[in-house]
C-alpha cells in the first residue's frame, strides 16, 4: 500500500462513527499550502503566520472535496463578518483543526439545521483551564479519572465537545455561549455525551458523539430538523 493510501485509511478509520452517516466527513494532516486555494479564498490567509495558512488551506481543500461529493459547487468558500464560512446554499458544514490534524463535515440542510465538529490533541490542559471550562454538576466524571494527568485529559475532552456544540447553534443563533453556559454528561464507554443548553434555542438539551482515537479527541454534534 502506497504512504498516501494508508494516510487515507489512516483517517477513514479515525473518523469512522465520528458522525451522523448523512453527512460527508475527510480528514487530513495539515499538509495543504494557501497555493493550493482560489485566489479569493488565498486573500483570507495570506498575512497570516504560516502554520494559520496550512490550517486554513487544509481545511478549504477537504471542503470542497465535500462539496463535490455532495453535487454543490463553490469556486471559493468565504467567511462572513464573524468568520463563519459561508457555505453554499442547501449546506451545513463545519470545519475544525488543531496542530497536527483537520477535520470537515458537510451535509443538507434539508435534512439538518446545523453540525459542529472540534478536534484536539488528547493530552492534559494545563493548570487553571478546569475552573474556566467545567461546571460543578461535570466535577463526579472529573472525579473518576485514574489520576491528575487523566483528570486534566477529561477537561480537554469537556472543551471539545462544548466547542463542538457551540459550533453547531452559533451560525443561526448568533449568540455568545462561555463554558460556563453549557453542562455536559459525558458516557465515555458509548462515545456519547449530552449538552444541556442555555436559553435561546429550540431544544433543552442535545446528544454528540466524543470519540478518542490515535492520539485525538474528535466531538461532533449534529441537529436534525
Amino acid at each position: 500500500m502506497s504512504a498516501k493510501s494508508e494516510a487515507e485509511s489512516k483517517f477513514a478509520k479515525l473518523t469512522h462513527g465520528f458522525i451522523d452517516p448523512e453527512f460527508w466527513v475527510e480528514a487530513s494532516s495539515l499538509r495543504y499550502e494557501i497555493g493550493d486555494l482560489a485566489p479569493t479564498e488565498r486573500s483570507l490567509a495570506e498575512k497570516a503566520i504560516s502554520s494559520r495558512q496550512r490550517e486554513f488551506a487544509t481545511g478549504r481543500v477537504l471542503a470542497h472535496r465535500l462539496l463535490d461529493q455532495a453535487g454543490h459547487d463553490a469556486p471559493a468558500l468565504l467567511r462572513d463578518k464573524d468568520r463563519v464560512p459561508e457555505w453554499p446554499s442547501g449546506i451545513v458544514g463545519s470545519i475544525t483543526h488543531c496542530d497536527s490534524l483537520c477535520v470537515v463535515a458537510v451535509g443538507s440542510n434539508e435534512t439538518h439545521a446545523g453540525v459542529g465538529v472540534d478536534v484536539e490533541p488528547d493530552e492534559p490542559v494545563t493548570f487553571g483551564v478546569e475552573r474556566v471550562v467545567c461546571r460543578p454538576e461535570e466535577g463526579s466524571w472529573l472525579d473518576e479519572a485514574s489520576d491528575d494527568e487523566d483528570r486534566a485529559r477529561r477537561v480537554r475532552l469537556i472543551f471539545s465537545v462544548k466547542e463542538a456544540t457551540y459550533k453547531a447553534f452559533y451560525p443561526e443563533l448568533r449568540t455568545f455561549w462561555s463554558f460556563q453556559d453549557v453542562h455536559v454528561s459525558v458516557d465515555e464507554s458509548a462515545e456519547r455525551f449530552v449538552a444541556h443548553l442555555p436559553d435561546g434555542p429550540d431544544v433543552r438539551a442535545i446528544e454528540g458523539r466524543v470519540l478518542r482515537r490515535c492520539g485525538w479527541i474528535l466531538s461532533s454534534v449534529c441537529r436534525r430538523r
